[in-house]
């Protein structure tokens, strides 16, 4: 379905040509999620996270970034709310020193590379990166090892709206592809079935000064529009 580039095989870090890093512990206090994460379903579900992390501890510190006097999650945030859930007071680090928008090519990077954004956020963050960003297709490929065709493909999954994704997962429907594609054009098709036709418009034609034989080949001629386009 899709085809990862090199960049896909690469570690995380060293494909963002290793911004200036540092791996640390510092206090949850300090650590504030990013409001804009491209993450949206599911982030507040950590009890899988909680029971791990109590047993193994914290295999992978979160990536964090300055701002303004604090730290904001890039990626991690819910290893971030499991340790606090726990009742730890500080977290392992890793610090960027990188702007908002590398930032959350990061964190979609990161989430893809993990698969833990289903195809729906994926495609959400491929048009913000396209439309608010004014990323190309190819760039946008690049950040995560897709071929422009999929990427095109998860972006008409993105003109789903949030509550019909959660309704369809609450149902227990696997978020593949092609289930959302298939879940779009119910959904799409069901619109355009509701919509209201415009008003039939009625077309007067005076035959009168034709000769009886044009008449007949006229009416020959509707009788064959009227069946070929469904009409009355």
């Amino acid at each position: 379905m899709s085809k990862k580039n090199e960049f896909a095989s690469m570690d995380l870090l060293s494909a963002f040509k290793e911004p200036k890093k540092s791996d640390t512990s510092i206090p949850l206090s300090d650590i504030i999620p990013n409001p804009d994460q491209p993450r949206i379903i599911g982030k507040d579900t950590i009890d899988d996270l909680v029971d791990s992390i109590s047993k193994l501890g914290l295999i992978e510190p979160i990536v964090i970034r300055p701002h303004h006097g604090k730290y904001m999650i890039i990626a991690g945030e819910r290893r971030f709310r499991a340790v606090k859930k726990i009742g730890w007071k500080e977290i392992p680090v890793k610090i960027l020193d990188v702007d908002s928008d590398l930032s959350y090519e990061i964190a979609l990077a990161e989430n893809e590379k993990r698969k833990s954004l289903n195809p729906w956020e994926v495609g959400r963050a491929i048009v913000y990166l396209r439309k608010d960003k004014k990323k190309t297709a190819s760039e946008v490929s690049e950040i995560l090892g897709y071929s422009e065709r999929y990427v095109k493909q998860l972006s008409s999954i993105a003109r789903l709206d949030q509550k019909s994704v959660e309704a369809f997962l609450a149902n227990g429907k696997e978020p593949s592809v092609k289930n959302l594609e298939r879940l779009l054009k119910e959904k799409e098709s069901g619109v355009r079935g509701e919509m209201i036709s415009p008003p039939r418009e009625k077309v007067s034609i005076n035959i009168g000064a034709l000769s009886q034989r044009k008449k007949d080949a006229f009416l020959k001629d509707l009788i064959l529009l009227k069946r070929k386009y469904g009409l009355e």
